[in-house]
């Protein structure tokens, strides 16, 4: 412990289209057709057999006329009616980046929250494991890349400390000669970083936070941890195309604001493809409840928005324990990977269980060997996922500045030297067509059956 804390110091001190059409509404006046009879003196002659039917038969092909006139007249209406108002869709709004500068070596500023201040008998307080995990993985990534001869400084910050804070590195300039921040930092330090970093043209990336902060307007601010919201997308796009025409049971809760927001974006603009049976679960639901809202005579597909891993499971066991004879297709939240019983294989028998993760480690790989070995010889222990998810950062970034220099976004599609992720960084939108910042939109897709999980 004493040689990694001596490391841990030094290493911190320097290292649609706008279409419009105008109302088209050819009303058509009807004709007024009257057949008066002349007013003589004289008693009209009386019309022969032949004079009859003749007139009998204009009569028919003017009431024949009338009639085509009406329909007429009410389709175009209907049309007009349609096309009334002005259809409106906003085009995205276009950006341009600074010219990209190559240098032949580049400055990476690592931000985490660490509580080296804390320390007490060599150890670090829980609260700073995280942050701590995720700049080991990253300090065996900057090794690496010194064998492999990158040019690259990287300085890391404990931003838990008073003296190293978010605003402290700002007001003291210490981060101006950065051509990388990458952040490891929650939700409250992230629009503090981002406006520096969008004034200085510095790429700004978060990656443990799925959270935005705030920030709009910003193409220098990178999220690589998919959004709650991306991940609802993502399932009602999973849904559609695996169950298309099924209906869907949406087991939600707003009790909480988390699993308001993830309501709301599976009900969203983007669920059209879906019919959904609704059940709000802010308690439990009982039997009764569910079973006017499944089939128990063949599978039915229920998405369950509960992001709190303890009420899923509540939810989960009675699913199966009131329907045993009934197959559930679940899909839920991203944050289902902490239910314990997901791996226990008579936990929910008659359920198949879908979970989002934005991250898959591949360790039985060489190079998840060679970060296991590594981090069992310098720190002790097995390494935790967010030491692999530092290692994987670290190196990825690392390449596109050697590639393509210090503006590299344009080249974000180029993810070759992503260690474990086929990251898939593209613009988030807001509803006017302005660009609010990029976003990592890949998504994993865990099933569990049966304790056992497969990931695709």
């Amino acid at each position: 412990m004493a040689k990694r804390k001596l490391l841990l110091f030094c290493l911190l001190s320097v290292l649609t289209i706008h279409f419009c059409h105008n109302a088209i509404a050819f009303p058509l006046v009807k004709k007024k057709h009257k057949h008066k009879k002349e007013q003589t003196t004289d008693q009209p002659a009386p019309l022969t057999r032949h004079e009859r039917k003749e007139l009998k038969k204009k009569e028919k092909q003017e009431r024949k006329k009338e009639k085509s006139e009406r329909k007429k007249k009410r389709r175009d209406e209907r049309y007009a009616s349609h096309h009334k108002s002005v259809v409106v869709v906003k085009k995205r709004q276009e950006f341009v980046y600074p010219p990209t500068v190559m240098k032949p070596r580049y400055r990476i500023d690592v931000l985490a929250q660490m509580y080296l201040d804390e320390i007490k008998n060599d150890k670090i307080p829980e609260k700073g494991q995280a942050g701590l995990a995720f700049y080991e993985g990253l300090n065996i990534a900057a090794d690496s890349l010194k064998r492999a001869g990158y040019s690259v400084d990287i300085y890391v910050h404990d931003v838990a400390s008073a003296a190293e804070n978010a605003e402290q590195l700002i007001s003291k300039n210490i981060l101006d000669s950065s051509d990388l921040i990458i952040a490891a930092v929650v939700s409250h330090d992230i629009d503090v970083l981002a406006e520096y970093a969008k004034a200085k043209h510095i790429n700004f990336v978060s990656t443990l936070s799925a959270s935005d902060g705030g920030v709009r307007n910003d193409q220098f601010f990178t999220m690589i941890q998919p959004s709650l919201k991306t991940h609802c997308e993502w399932i009602n796009a999973d849904i559609a195309r695996k169950f298309p025409g099924m209906k869907v049971g949406l087991l939600y809760r707003t009790a909480t604001q988390p699993d308001a927001d993830a309501y709301g974006y599976i009900t969203g603009n983007d669920s059209d493809r879906l019919s959904f049976g609704k059940l709000c679960c802010n308690t439990i639901p009982g039997k009764d409840s569910l079973s006017r809202l499944f089939d128990s005579t063949r599978p039915n597909v229920v998405l369950i928005s509960v992001l709190d891993p303890m009420a899923a499971d509540s939810i989960l066991k009675e699913l199966s324990r009131d329907f045993p004879a009934t197959h559930f297709e679940v899909y839920g939240m991203p944050s289902w990977g902490n239910i314990p019983n997901l791996r226990k294989d008579d936990a929910f028998p008659n359920l198949s269980i879908n979970i989002t993760t934005p991250f898959n480690i591949e360790r039985s790989g060489i190079l998840g060997h060679y970060i296991a070995t590594t981090f069992h010889r310098d720190y002790g222990g097995t390494a935790p996922e967010l030491a692999y998810r530092g290692f994987e950062t670290m190196y990825w970034y690392a390449g596109l500045l050697r590639q393509y220099g210090t503006v590299f976004n344009n080249n974000y599609s180029d993810n070759a030297a992503a260690p474990f992720t086929h990251f898939d960084v593209r613009p988030r939108w807001d509803k006017d067509g302005q660009v609010m910042y990029l976003e990592n939109a890949h998504v994993f897709l865990t099933r569990y059956e049966g304790g056992a999980y497969k990931t695709e």
